[in-house]
């Protein structure tokens, strides 16, 4: 079968990090500017390439156009180049306005797929496979090391078009529990779906916390929570069951009986459903008000402090998402591959732009706009460790650089923090946390136990605007309807609630899509990126 094939080749190039050939050698020299001569005495020459704008940059630092960064790649790599500017929450506007006018830059950096999918259907985009084999060395030999990338980037033409990230898989949601919590009730983490409410309603109603109030709330349901939830029971639009894959509607039921009856009983905040941003969940959790909390990790960590320095007896543990009916699953995850750019059909030096991405992904530059300059950002340990000079300085002077870095692969590097804690930290509530997130890596990259989709949001195929808007307004309707089903009695039921799904989702051009899903898992089982793939996209 060909995924074997590459699956194979990507497993093989990530046991052994070696370093990429170092043809850039000599790219440095004097400052220069636009137009000026390289190291060889050639006049450089000049691309463009879009940053995401996120307002963020300290004044002292400049724009994102002109730092100390854009200014060290302008100086050290083979081409000038001119930063544009897109604003993070209206790239797309943004970006088309830019084609509409001509101006796009030569290099487009996206983390939406749907939408470079989007310029490549309005052929917006330029293929890369020649420029690739003529042109590029760094790249060339990236994509023979993770070939995953190129299939990825491939589109339906069968020519590649897009660029690609590699870096190691990264947990992103997350399931705590309060174990003194756990330990005073004598009680153990739950293992199982009934489990998980028997010890909720526990925390909610045998006082926890021992202050003689009912005031604690045993689990979260806000923002992400309830997508967590939906994947304990598999509950996504779209599965594999029976080599087929379908749209599923009998894993909505006992999803929302679930929460309904959290709900009803006084388990979760009865206005759960007005905490969007969950700030509400991450207050009650913070103040020792909520025994199981589901929510992105890194916003679990940033308010582990606060808990803990509020109650140091407070004792937290990950755990694995409980087993329903349908199986174990996991939590959403970054994962090791992302296409994140593109070159504009219209660039007039692709062949620049193609040495641009070629010094971007070269080891030494990974380094550099990683972890700053040696003597000036950080020292190395005798171990080869990173330890920072003034951590302040290098939040100022490095925080907004991870956008520069969108294509590069990062797994080169090894991490010397997790959420922003130092893994040599001293400090005891950094100690702590480390555990407890090394503890989360070991449940939620588990092959055996996915996350329940067919395949990551990012690596799905691309869909007509018709069917892209038939699957989001799907989506959406079962989301709106099934929450209005939870608060609303016997007035709404659940079982009311999944008829309307159903009728609203065939009445919208359901059954188009899960026919051209139908055709195209047939088609492309063997050679597509499916979730349990993803899992094994792991590198030491």
């Amino acid at each position: 079968m060909r995924t074997k094939r590459w699956n194979k080749a990507i497993m093989g190039g990530f046991a052994t990090v070696t370093a990429l050939s170092m043809v850039l050698s000599g790219c440095g020299g004097k400052e220069k500017t636009e137009g000026a001569a390289d190291a060889n005495g050639s006049k450089k020459e000049t691309i463009s390439v879009s940053i995401y704008d996120r307002g963020q940059i300290p004044k002292e630092e400049g724009t994102y156009s002109d730092n100390r960064w854009t200014k060290w790649i302008n100086e050290k790599g083979p081409v000038n180049v001119n930063f544009v500017p897109i604003p993070r929450n209206e790239s797309q506007q943004k970006y088309s306005m830019l084609f509409a006018s001509g101006d796009a830059p030569d290099l487009v950096l996206e983390y939406d797929t749907d939408f470079l999918n989007s310029l490549w259907s309005q052929k917006q985009l330029l293929p890369l496979d020649d420029l690739i084999a003529q042109h590029s060395t760094e790249y060339k030999a990236l994509l023979e090391k993770v070939p995953a990338l190129k299939t990825l980037g491939t589109k339906p033409d069968g020519k590649l078009y897009e660029i690609g990230m590699v870096t190691k898989p990264e947990v992103l949601g997350a399931m705590v529990i309060r174990q003194d919590w756990l330990d005073k009730l004598g009680l153990q983490v739950p293992e199982t779906m009934d489990e998980l409410y028997s010890v909720a309603d526990a925390f909610a109603n045998q006082d926890p916390d021992g202050n003689g109030v009912k005031d604690t709330f045993g689990i979260n349901l806000s923002q992400f929570a309830t997508y967590y939830i939906d994947a304990m029971f598999q509950n996504e639009m779209f599965i594999i069951q029976d080599d087929q894959l379908i749209r599923q509607f009998d894993r909505i039921k006992p999803a929302y009986d679930f929460k309904k009856k959290l709900f009803e009983n006084g388990i979760v905040d009865k206005d759960f459903l007005s905490d969007k941003n969950g700030q509400k969940a991450e207050q009650d959790f913070a103040s020792g008000k909520l025994g199981i909390y589901l929510a992105y990790r890194g916003v679990i960590s940033k308010n582990f402090d606060t808990l803990k320095n509020t109650d140091p007896n407070a004792k937290v543990t990950a755990m694995a998402f409980p087993e329903s009916q349908f199986g174990r699953f996991g939590p959403d995850f970054n994962p090791a591959l992302q296409m994140t750019g593109a070159v504009n059909a219209n660039a007039k030096n692709p062949e620049a732009v193609m040495k641009y991405i070629d010094f971007m992904v070269t080891p030494s530059t990974v380094e550099t706009l990683t972890n700053g300059i040696e003597g000036e950002n950080y020292t190395k340990e005798s171990d080869g460790s990173i330890k920072p000079i003034d951590e302040k300085k290098n939040e100022t002077q490095m925080g907004y650089l991870n956008d520069y870095r969108m294509f590069m692969p990062k797994y080169l590097l090894k991490a010397n923090s997790v959420d922003g804690r130092m893994l040599n930290s001293t400090d005891p509530i950094d100690k702590e946390w480390l555990a407890v997130s090394a503890e989360m890596d070991k449940l939620y990259l588990d092959p055996e136990h996915p996350h329940p989709g067919f395949t990551h949001a990012k690596f799905r195929p691309s869909l007509d605007k018709a069917m892209t808007t038939t699957f989001n307004d799907g989506w959406n309707n079962m989301n709106d309807t099934m929450a209005k089903a939870i608060v609303s009695g016997d007035a709404y039921t659940v079982d009311q609630g999944v008829e309307d799904v159903k009728k609203s989702w065939y009445a919208s051009g359901g059954q188009e899509l899960e026919d051209w899903y139908k055709k195209w898992y047939q088609d492309n089982k063997d050679s597509w990126i499916f979730m349990k793939d993803l899992y094994t996209m792991k590198f030491e």
